[in-house]
């Protein structure tokens, strides 16, 4: 088939990944190019040429005139960068007549609310709890659309939808071996108050381990106010890693912290770790669940004191085999379960919409 994919529209497609939305739309778009498709990807300048047989780059923002930018309605930049985005897409797509499926990985309403306006079918996945305008675009793209949720916990979240498909998000296991372990403890993530680094630090001083955190800056002003001062002998910040830096920091830590305040949709860090051999100890919510299971680590519930309740099991699962851990992962979170999933949905969906199935 042809695929057209359709990516974020805040940050590039590329390493070290902004967030979970661009980690995954990598796999996926890069899994379904392994299988033989054709893949057509639309994402923001600096993404990875490697990813897609053909990029295509989001247009910025042109720039408006004196009197339209000096409107006292004008939406905030980010708002208008994503609706110029999307709109080039949509245009883009009406304008093909060569595409066979589209794949939606944007957490946007107009590609959602246009679909119908396409004559081939587009699946989108839902990355995120339901938030106002996805709910809108769900819902004008109609009963026909094709939905996909990261996990049974975000599908019971998007309460309003029906038909909504559970296809858990999954890991290269080329990329994450398993390593030998270690003393430390890892934590990996955007660094923003919803993603609980700080939980993390304070369960690491209760064990007495030495705390390493990866990932990009996402909020500076809660970063310099919380974190940076307590950065040390004891809590390292290792910066925004790639996937082989990420596979040493999991493949040579005891275990990795997932901490987070939200109802977390999946966790890719979970998966990654797990498939490293190094086990999770977390908080259970949202998905994480359905990620982390035995031997891979131990989920405690969130709510009064924390990091005394994740300080608690660490020795637990200390005590599992790594090898033992990272056959699990595989066998449950490989990126090839979830490619099988999404390409067997493409090609029903296309076998519903009466269109001929190629490669």
């Amino acid at each position: 088939m042809r695929i057209a994919v359709i990516g974020p529209s805040r940050n590039p497609v590329a390493e070290p990944y902004a967030g979970g939305q661009e980690r995954f739309t990598a796999i996926l778009s890069r899994g379904l190019r392994a299988r033989g498709h054709h893949v057509e990807l639309w994402a923001r300048a600096g993404t990875a040429a490697g990813l897609a047989d053909d990029l295509h780059v989001m247009p910025d923002t042109p720039e408006l005139s004196t009197v339209a930018s000096g409107d006292p309605n004008l939406p905030e930049p980010d708002f208008l960068d994503d609706q110029v985005a999307y709109l080039a897409v949509v245009r883009d797509l009406l304008n093909r007549t060569d595409i066979d499926a589209v794949v939606n990985q944007s957490l946007h309403q107009l590609p959602l609310a246009l679909s119908s306006s396409l004559r081939v079918p587009m699946v989108t996945t839902l990355h995120t709890p339901p938030f106002p305008w996805m709910e809108i675009g769900a819902w004008l793209a109609g009963p026909t659309s094709q939905l996909v949720a990261v996990s049974a916990a975000l599908r019971a979240q998007w309460e309003t939808l029906t038909g909504v498909r559970v296809i858990h998000n999954g890991v290269d296991p080329a990329a994450f071996p398993v390593g030998p372990g270690g003393t430390d403890l890892a934590w990996a993530g955007r660094l923003t108050p919803e993603k609980g680094a700080d939980i993390a630090i304070a369960a690491a001083a209760r064990c007495g381990r030495v705390l390493r955190l990866a990932g990009p800056v996402s909020d500076p002003e809660w970063f310099d106010r919380v974190i940076r001062p307590v950065l040390g002998p004891r809590v390292e910040y290792v910066g925004a890693l790639d996937d082989k830096g990420l596979a040493e920091l999991y493949g040579h830590s005891a275990a990795t912290l997932v901490t987070p305040r939200w109802e977390e949709p999946f966790c890719l860090v979970a998966a990654e770790s797990q498939m490293c051999g190094t086990p999770v100890v977390g908080l259970r919510r949202g998905g994480l669940p359905e990620v982390v299971a035995l031997p891979g680590g131990r989920l405690v519930p969130a709510g009064d004191d924390e990091p005394t309740r994740l300080a608690a099991v660490l020795d637990s699962v200390l005590r599992e085999d790594r090898d033992s851990i990272g056959t699990s992962a595989r066998m449950r979170l490989s990126s090839d379960r979830t490619v099988d999933g999404y390409e067997q949905l493409l090609m029903l969906a296309r076998r519903t919409n009466g269109l001929e199935v190629s490669r």
